[in-house]
């Protein structure tokens, strides 16, 4: 039996800055207007219907919620002006930058995982878009904060961060809560043997 930790992601109660998580998974805001919208690519069906309910959970779900893509499946927000200040805290210029003070928390850490994080033969990879960038490098920082240490991956088996030690998985299941529905193939093993 797993007792999750008081300041995991299910303790908490769900934000928008939760959000912050997919992008550093590889998700794109577009903005139009006063509003925004949030998508990214995930390789599983799961994935996509466990990012579906966060978006309900956080009151920006929409109709159109899970696209078709080239490479997996399309998850996208709804276009909601609640997102706008969300959008707008990541664009630097015509570019998409980490925002100053990014501090990521149980929650976006659980919607990274949920978008990009898998077990290899190794130990849990969480992966990222690009290496080496500064969306990659504050993704390492926040995972050393939050006190599961990783090794940085350029390109094999990356790009992305590696958790291997017993004792930093069993912490990350602590901040990330219950496994997904589908998804207990990737998500790090719960137990007293790690990974």
């Amino acid at each position: 039996m797993t007792q999750f930790s008081l300041f995991g992601a299910e303790a908490g109660r769900p934000t928008l800055t939760d959000l912050d998580g997919l992008l550093l998974a590889g998700g794109r805001w577009v903005r139009a207007a006063a509003a925004a919208r949030l998508s990214v690519v995930v390789a599983d069906r799961w994935r996509a219907d466990a990012l579906v309910a966060a978006f309900a959970e956080r009151g920006v779900d929409g109709p159109d919620a899970i696209v078709p893509a080239e490479a997996g499946v399309g998850v996208r927000t709804a276009f909601s002006p609640a997102l706008a200040d969300s959008a707008a805290r990541w664009r630097r210029g015509a570019n998409e930058g980490l925002p100053p003070g990014f501090r990521l928390e149980s929650g976006g850490l659980r919607l990274w995982a949920i978008a990009a994080g898998r077990r290899d033969d190794v130990g849990y990879l969480l992966a990222t878009a690009e290496p080496d960038d500064p969306i990659h490098q504050a993704a390492g920082a926040q995972l050393a904060r939050l006190g599961v240490a990783a090794l940085s991956l350029a390109q094999r088996g990356g790009p992305g961060w590696r958790i291997t030690s017993a004792k930093r998985t069993r912490r990350l299941v602590e901040l990330l809560g219950a496994c997904p529905q589908g998804g207990e193939a990737h998500w790090p093993p719960v137990g007293p043997a790690g990974l």
